[in-house]
């Protein structure tokens, strides 16, 4: 049974931060374990926390728990890995829960969460529920500050969010059909059907940008649609990539791909301030045929069907306004999606 007595802790006043540096300097490294450690005095149950480095000298917070324990997952980010490992202290096998942090920026934050986590410890949690619910409460210290997200950047993935939810709606496996973020030409694609996903701000109209020459081409003896999303920012809204990606994540038949996927995109927490700075209207929804009477340039467009010798590059904006000819009514576009779908049983 676990014991609760605390009888035989030394609690320090220090930080954590402090020991760590002490640690690195090379000095009050703990006797016993097989690994440079700092003993802290702080009784688990199974026995004492310590504080250690990893190969590379990042911060360790080392969780005793039961040998057979089923460690339930706790979340992780790009800074933070979070595993079990097991040490001989002066022969015996301990088991701990073993809490790194990733990024050195990072290593203020990760002691104060640290210290939390044993101060949680210390009034009696459990090692598994002390680190689960101090790390949701202070999740937003341990994520590095990105480069500002433009409001562009965030009125694409929710276009292509929306687009998500909608395939998600009809097939839970249909973030398979996700494709935009694996960096291949179309975001949406099952089997020889694809969805190109686009965004624009009411004020730009529907004036979209294609960024290569093969963009909109459509797969072989397939059928390629463009998907766009007029979008307004509008305080008080619930159309935000947070609510979107939760939406997502709840639907999906495994929801680490959605995760996956998101930090693909760069959105490695899709709850963090700075891809919500804004939330959103849907002003207009348009879903378009890329057909022979669409508006686009291709590789069939030159004489040899390539960009001319010494193009690197190609990207042009067309005006939607001039495909009108292609606009799908809302059963065209349904049955596009739905063919999409009926891909995921017959890839």
């Amino acid at each position: 049974m676990r014991s609760r007595s605390n009888s035989r802790q030394v609690v320090s006043t220090d930080s954590p931060l402090d020991h760590w540096t002490m640690l690195r300097r090379g000095g009050q490294a703990s006797t016993g374990l097989e690994i440079p450690s700092i003993d802290t005095g702080i009784e688990t149950g199974f026995g004492r926390v310590r504080l250690a480095l990893g190969s590379a000298g990042e911060l360790r917070l080392l969780l005793p728990v039961r040998q057979s324990e089923r460690i339930a997952d706790i979340p992780a980010n790009q800074s933070l890995h979070i595993g079990v490992s097991t040490y001989l202290l002066n022969g015996t096998p301990i088991r701990y829960l073993d809490i790194v942090c990733l990024n050195a920026a990072l290593d203020g934050a990760f002691a104060d969460v640290c210290a939390e986590i044993i101060r949680r410890i210390s009034d009696g949690a459990a090692p598994t529920e002390a680190s689960l619910t101090t790390l949701d409460d202070f999740r937003s210290l341990l994520i590095v500050p990105s480069a500002e997200v433009t409001s562009q950047e965030m009125r694409g993935l929710i276009a292509e969010l929306v687009m998500l939810r909608r395939l998600l709606n009809l097939d839970p496996r249909a973030w398979r059909l996700w494709r935009g973020p694996l960096m291949e030409r179309h975001d949406f694609r099952g089997g020889s059907f694809a969805i190109e996903v686009k965004s624009s701000a009411r004020v730009a109209g529907r004036s979209v940008t294609i960024s290569s020459i093969d963009q909109l081409v459509a797969p072989v003896e397939g059928a390629l649609h463009l998907y766009l999303l007029q979008l307004e920012e509008a305080a008080g809204t619930d159309l935000s990539i947070s609510r979107l990606a939760a939406e997502s994540i709840s639907m999906a038949s495994d929801p680490q791909q959605i995760r996956d996927l998101l930090a693909a995109l760069g959105c490695a927490d899709p709850d963090a301030r700075a891809w919500n700075r804004a939330s959103f209207r849907i002003e207009g929804e348009h879903q378009y045929a890329v057909d022979a009477a669409f508006p686009r340039i291709v590789p069939e467009s030159f004489i040899a069907e390539a960009v001319p010798e010494g193009v690197v590059s190609l990207s042009y904006t067309i005006d939607l306004a001039a495909a009108e000819g292609s606009r799908l009514d809302a059963l065209a576009a349904e049955t596009h999606v739905r063919e999409m779908i009926a891909c995921l049983d017959h890839p």
